[in-house]
């Protein structure tokens, strides 16, 4: 039976944020974002007005996650380009079947600022595996 099921599989959870460039929301901005667990997906967002962002939650199904061989690892990138530089507001990896609620939470509140540096955020979870998640990013929280 292994492998006949197919699994819903949360590659990212919405996602919500805004864009600036040193406080000044930044209008008509694209914004990328790449989800890999088979293959690589990409969707685009522009920011409004106010530099405001989203995404959709976006999940797959997938057999993968029934091999007993099989562990679940999505990478998540988001990213924008700004006067020939890229900035990312989001690289790292998630585990499993769902998006961490601590994650979630982080990826519904991305603030970011074009003119910060890239830093990565050790974020605490008694729920992973490791007791943190690694992600590197602009944004601060």
């Amino acid at each position: 039976m292994l492998g006949l099921i197919k699994y819903k599989v949360q590659l990212c959870p919405e996602v919500k944020g805004q864009l600036m460039y040193e406080g000044v929301p930044l209008k008509n901005q694209l914004i990328q974002r790449g989800l890999t667990l088979e293959e690589e997906e990409i969707d685009e967002a522009y920011t409004d007005e106010d530099g405001f962002f989203e995404f959709p939650e976006k999940t797959i199904k997938s057999r993968k996650p029934g091999s007993i061989f099989y562990e679940t690892m999505i990478r998540v990138v988001i990213v924008t380009n700004y006067n020939n530089a890229q900035h990312t507001l989001w690289f790292g990896f998630q585990h499993g079947l769902k998006t961490p609620k601590v994650l979630k939470n982080k990826l519904n509140v991305l603030k970011a600022d074009l003119s910060l540096e890239e830093v990565k955020h050790q974020i605490l979870d008694n729920e992973a595996p490791s007791g943190e998640h690694n992600i590197s990013s602009i944004c601060r929280w």
